[in-house]
Formats: C-alpha cells, sequence, structure tokens
C-alpha cells in the first residue's frame, strides 16, 4: 500500500521516505535498495573522493530502477 503525499508525487514515490546522504557511507547499492523499493535513495557524495563518487554513481546508475539522488 503506498502513501501518496507531496514528497511522493514530486518523486514518482511510493513511500514518503529519504534514505540520509551520508558522504562516505551510503554507497550506490544502498541507494539503489531504497530506490528500488519505493522510497527515495541517496548516495552521500559530500566527503567523498572523485573516483569513489564515479564507481558509486555508476553502480545505483546500474542497479536502481526507480528515482535516486546525490547529497
Amino acid at each position: 500500500m503506498s502513501i501518496r503525499t507531496a514528497l511522493t508525487a514530486m518523486f514518482g514515490l511510493e513511500y514518503p521516505i529519504v534514505s540520509a546522504p551520508m558522504g562516505g557511507v551510503t554507497g550506490g547499492r544502498l541507494a539503489a535498495a531504497v530506490s528500488n523499493a519505493g522510497a527515495l535513495g541517496l548516495v552521500g557524495g559530500a566527503y567523498g573522493d572523485p573516483d569513489w563518487l564515479r564507481t558509486e554513481l555508476s553502480t545505483v546508475t546500474s542497479e536502481s530502477t526507480r528515482p535516486w539522488g546525490v547529497g
């Protein structure tokens, strides 16, 4: 059962849940899993180095089928 809110409508989500974008910790696999479950998964990019971020963005791009973001 999905929950309809302004957030879910704006991003096409099932649930009004957004994962915390913890830099260097929340990578592409976690963001993809959260997004694929119907919430908004975020990759933590604030303090990550460019190589790490490129790898994680590639992972979330290939593993997610729903909206995701970077914080």
